[in-house]
This record gives structure tokens, sequence and C-alpha cells, in this order.
């Protein structure tokens, strides 16, 4: 039987970092013994560290994974280089842009024909300037779009399930669980998990997941309030470079005893 190994958003960064690369993707993606899972808000984390965007614990890194590793000519800018590149700083123009490009796109063309016939020259070139500046916000979004749908294909290249919101929260009459979507509320105070990985934690959960792989480590030591009450534990759970090991242990905890 194949074990069930769950994600986490930081290791699949890693993996998917290696994989744009072409370099040797760790084994927790390449497992060929094992059923790969993660859930619909991790990739919403990831698509935010392409941003450039980090969650609510530093050290976990995933706002300096942009920085790092998008480097290339094709690669989409993150929020605070597009601030410096086009808004003077400003962030929060940067924050609005990056969804009204997706209106303003469409006017463009119109935009800079009405430039054209504008007479004054001092005006004709700041507006010559901000239509070249909206066609390369344009270009951001859609290589922000491309990485996207690389990381989907990541994805399906390591058969890797993505767990969504509703399937995780639907109830299905009559299906057992051990914590069902209208019972979250005592799972919540009878654990300690971090708010923005609860959620992520209970999709896991619900599989359930036999290694739950992440570099968190403040995730880690509050896993140990899950008890033992739960068909997850903390020693199911492993960072990435502890992952074959912990797989052999699973395996070996699961083997039938010679006695038996």
């Amino acid at each position: 039987m194949q074990l069930k190994v769950f994600l986490d958003t930081n290791v699949l960064l890693k993996g998917f970092a290696a994989f744009r690369s072409e370099q040797i993707v760790p084994s927790y993606i390449s497992d060929n013994t094992a059923r790969r899972y993660t859930f619909e808000k991790c990739v919403f984390e990831i698509f935010m560290a392409f941003r450039g965007i980090g969650g609510k614990k530093p050290d976990e890194g995933r706002g300096r994974w942009a920085e790092a590793n998008l480097k290339a000519e094709n690669d989409p800018s993150p929020i605070g280089k597009l601030a410096s590149q086009f808004h003077n700083g400003d962030t929060n123009r940067a924050f609005y842009w990056v969804n009204q490009i997706l209106e303003a796109g469409n006017g463009i063309t119109k935009f800079e024909r009405d430039i054209l016939r504008c007479v004054n020259q001092e005006e004709r070139q700041k507006g010559i300037e901000e239509v070249q500046a909206l066609r390369e916000l344009v270009a951001e979004r859609d290589k922000f779009d491309v990485l996207c749908q690389q990381f989907y294909k990541f994805l399906e290249v390591y058969a890797i399930k993505e767990l969504s919101y509703c399937e995780v929260f639907d109830f299905v009459q009559g299906e057992r669980r051990q914590v069902s979507p209208a019972r979250l509320d005592g799972f919540v105070r009878d654990t300690a998990m971090p708010s923005e990985d609860f959620e992520i934690v209970y999709a896991a959960i619900t599989i359930p997941a036999d290694v739950f792989v992440t570099d968190d480590e403040h995730l880690i030591r509050c896993a140990a309030s899950l008890g033992l009450n739960f068909p997850m534990s903390a020693w199911n759970f492993a960072k990435g470079t502890e992952y074959e090991s912990k797989v052999q242990q699973v395996r070996e905890l699961r083997q039938p005893r010679g006695d038996e």
C-alpha cells in the first residue's frame, strides 16, 4: 500500500525551484512509492511567494523566494521591484496595479492613439512614457500567469494531487471523519495550530497523511498539540531532509511482527 505524503508550501517551493532549474528534485517530490498531496491554500501561498509576499513567519522564507529564484529575463518581478521600477517606490500603487492592469491593458491601444494626437510635445512625450510603462506592466502580469501555469505543470509531472477547499470542507453524508467541518470549533480548541496553518493541517488529517513534510519548525513544534486523538500526530511530521528516514519508520511500523 502506497504511503500518503502531504507537502507543505515551503517544501513545494524548494521542489519547484529545482524543477525549473532542471536540477534533481528532492525525494519527497520524486518518490514513486508514495501518493503525494497538497492543499489549495498551499498553492495560493505559492502564488503569493511568486509576488514576493511571505506569510506571518519570516523565518519560513516564502517572502524571499522570488528574490532568490526569479532572476531570468522572462521571470516576473516581485511587488517590491515593481514598486521601484514603475511606481516611484510606492507599494500601495504597486498592489493596485496588480489587478488594475487587467482593465487598463484592454484600453492601451486607444489610449496610445489619443496621446499621439496631442499637440503639446511635453504632454505627448509623458503620455508615450506612460503607455510604455503600462505595456511593461501587462508583460509582467503575463509572466506571472505563465509562472503559475508552470507550477501547475510541476504538480502534474510529479502527480501531486491538489486537495480543494470544497472536497476538504464539504461534509459527505454518511462519511465518517475524525473531525467533520461541523466540529471545526472543537478541533481549534483542542489544538494549538498557527492560524495560517490550521486549514492546511486539517486538510492533511482528512486524507489522512502518513507523512506531513514541512520545513516550518514552528509548525512541527505546534503539531504536538494533536496529541494521540487524531489520525495524525507530531510523529507524522518531518522536515524535507528527514523524509527518507521518516518513510522508513512508517514502513517498519506497518510491517507485521513475526509472532502475529
